[in-house]
């Protein structure tokens, strides 16, 4: 019989796969959105940047919501959430109300995330980091499966929105565990050796770390939701090419974090994420440079872009000790600024005034900011060591 902490563990990958799945299917979906709605990369921006706003906003809500509604009501209402939000994407008969649909969307994700990462830490608190890891492996599978899942859709005859209606099925499945799983409840933290929020932020140490974030994230995103109109408007490739190319980004992705768990440790945080950026940057840069025979390096950079992240959040944790966690809260923020300004906002003016390919260009740049700002806080940190 499965004890009902196989059971958290399971929903909560479920949940993460589910997330995977449904926020990555806007890499596929973007090309057939232009032509239904006669927009332009800037309006696509715009509009796939309401999934980034509406997540952002339940992440500095999320304490209050755990608070206020406990694990269980949070995990039941997320579920309804979604499948409204998802339902509402299907039915969207303009642009406004679409927006209005990514904006649902984005925060309806995040309020399962919250719940799938609480049940792991929960469940498996003396192996905490190992579990997490594991869990955002799976939201690395659903991003395999997603482009898949649309092409799929798109040949048997739908349109791109019913890849979002039939991605209700994955709820149901949550559903369906979670009321065989006992959910705990958690009780709300009593530490009270954390810096006050006012005090951190004036450290330049937690805004230099909000800083690499905001560009890491950006970068993740930015090819994520532009490498599909790259690949179909500047290259021509098929659909079915096009769901290769960003399989194999998550693919390589999914590889990445499972290396970089083995080598991070020795190597160092801050060196691991200079040399994990400078890679991806150069990647890149060789695919744009290159031509078409070179693309593949873009989605290859994935192995290198995997562990940024999760190396900055270790690097921050290990820097601040009991703080470390609202400095992550922060971080991941301003990441989520960084998905929409940089990934939609910025990379969308650059594709409509230049050319894609120059959007790419500025991920080169990007990458090489968080190399030059992470070098800064290791040559800080080396000298606060000598001093």
């Amino acid at each position: 019989m499965i004890k009902n902490k196989q059971r958290l563990m399971i929903l909560a990958f479920t949940i993460m796969m589910m997330n995977g799945v449904v926020n990555n299917l806007r890499a596929q979906v973007g090309p057939y959105i232009i032509e239904d709605y006669a927009l332009n990369y800037s309006k696509l921006g715009i509009l796939l940047s309401f999934i980034s706003i509406g997540s952002m906003l339940f992440y500095f809500l999320s304490g209050k919501l755990i608070e206020k509604f406990g694990l269980i009501k949070l995990l039941f209402y997320g579920i309804i959430y979604n499948i409204i939000s998802l339902a509402a994407i299907y039915l969207s008969p303009n642009y406004y109300f679409l927006t209005f649909s990514f904006f649902l969307l984005g925060s309806g994700l995040t309020l399962l995330n919250i719940v799938s990462v609480n049940l792991i830490s929960i469940s498996y608190s003396k192996n905490r980091g190992k579990m997490i890891n594991l869990l955002h492996l799976f939201y690395g599978l659903g991003g395999i499966i997603a482009p898949y899942f649309v092409t799929l859709v798109l040949k048997l005859g739908f349109s791109w929105a019913h890849s979002f209606l039939f991605s209700t099925i994955l709820l149901v499945i949550i559903f369906v565990e979670f009321k065989t799983a006992a959910v705990p409840e958690i009780e709300a933290s009593k530490n009270k050796t954390m810096r006050s929020t006012k005090e951190l932020l004036k450290d330049i140490k937690v805004i230099l770390f909000s800083l690499i974030v905001f560009l890491q994230i950006g970068v993740e995103f930015s090819i994520i939701t532009w490498l599909a109109p790259f690949l179909k408007d500047v290259e021509e490739r098929s659909d079915l090419e096009i769901s290769f190319y960003i399989a194999l980004f998550f693919i390589t992705f999914t590889i990445g974090r499972l290396l970089a768990s083995f080598m991070v440790e020795k190597i160092g945080y801050f060196n691991f994420i200079i040399f994990t950026a400078g890679a991806a940057s150069l990647s890149i840069a060789a695919a744009l440079i290159g031509g078409r025979s070179f693309t593949i390096l873009i989605p290859l950079s994935g192995i290198f872009l995997a562990a940024q992240v999760p190396t900055a959040q270790a690097a921050i944790l290990d820097s601040f000790e009991s703080s470390g966690i609202k400095v992550v809260g922060f971080a991941q923020t301003a990441g989520m600024i960084g998905s929409t300004v940089l990934a939609s906002w910025i990379i969308g003016f650059v594709n409509d005034f230049i050319s894609i390919r120059a959007g790419f260009f500025i991920l080169v740049i990007a990458l090489a900011a968080d190399l030059l700002i992470t070098s800064y806080d290791l040559t800080t940190k080396r000298q606060c060591f000598k001093n």
